[in-house]
């Protein structure tokens, strides 16, 4: 059972710049439209990074140790082998997946083009596309295309819906992977439970199978600075991995 916590144990860090870098954070978590959500990233762009680094941010460090373990090591080597990083960034994906020597190549999907420059500084991308994915806006790639795809914590209210999950797994090759997050809160309950009927639809009509679901307790800031076992306690997410089973039409 995915552990959930709630939402009145949301604090704020302690430090000036943290509390800062949280506000930004916390001005993009709601229902807003598209527009407003890409006028809000021109403006955290700026900031983007060291809001994550402040917050001690680790989750593309976890699903890149996580695909590492899910890939055999000929995948992971392999020049050819392909992963789209949707709602890219500004390459944070790739940065941890570059960290632990992964060969193969990256195509990066965002839908802000100031948050895109700066995932093409890193110099990790093969192919980068400004996109905002939407029900109505199906991904501009192939069906079957990718060995992986990923989707590092945009899958939330102000971006990704749930809905969007099978055009996701559409683009995945048969035998490949989607590997998604989506938060661990209880404000995030009735999001979360669209995520799993578009995944127990795709299950039932034989399209993916259930490959990993975790727990990601370091999602993003403090809950508290220390809790009362010594330890920082932090927001958390659950990533959940998927295996294409049948090649789409």
């Amino acid at each position: 059972m995915t552990e959930v916590v709630p939402d009145h144990k949301w604090r704020r860090p302690s430090t000036d710049a943290s509390r800062k870098s949280l506000e930004r954070v916390q001005n993009i978590i709601g229902d807003f439209d598209a527009d407003h959500t890409m006028k809000y990233y021109d403006y955290w762009s700026e900031h983007y990074e060291q809001d994550l680094e402040n917050l001690d941010y680790k989750v593309p460090d976890f699903m890149a140790e996580s695909l590492f373990s899910f890939l055999s090591p000929s995948n992971w080597t392999d020049k050819s082998f392909t992963v789209l990083d949707i709602g890219a960034g500004t390459g944070q994906m790739a940065i941890a997946l570059s960290k632990i020597q992964y060969a193969g190549l990256i195509d990066a999907l965002d839908g802000n083009s100031l948050m895109l420059k700066k995932a093409q500084s890193k110099n990790l991308y093969r192919n980068l596309t400004r996109h905002l994915l939407t029900t109505e806006s199906p991904l501009p790639h192939d069906s079957n295309a990718y060995n992986v795809v990923v989707c590092c914590c945009a899958m939330v209210p102000a971006l990704i819906q749930p809905e969007c999950l099978p055009d996701m797994v559409r683009v995945v090759k048969c035998g490949g992977l989607l590997y998604f997050t989506t938060r661990a809160t209880d404000g995030n309950n009735s999001f979360r439970a669209r995520v799993d009927e578009q995944l127990n639809r795709m299950y039932e009509s034989g399209l993916i199978r259930f490959k990993s679901e975790a727990v990601i307790p370091q999602y993003s800031w403090p809950v508290e600075e220390i809790g009362e076992d010594g330890q920082k306690h932090f927001i958390a997410a659950v990533a959940i991995c998927v295996e294409k089973i049948k090649s789409s039409d």
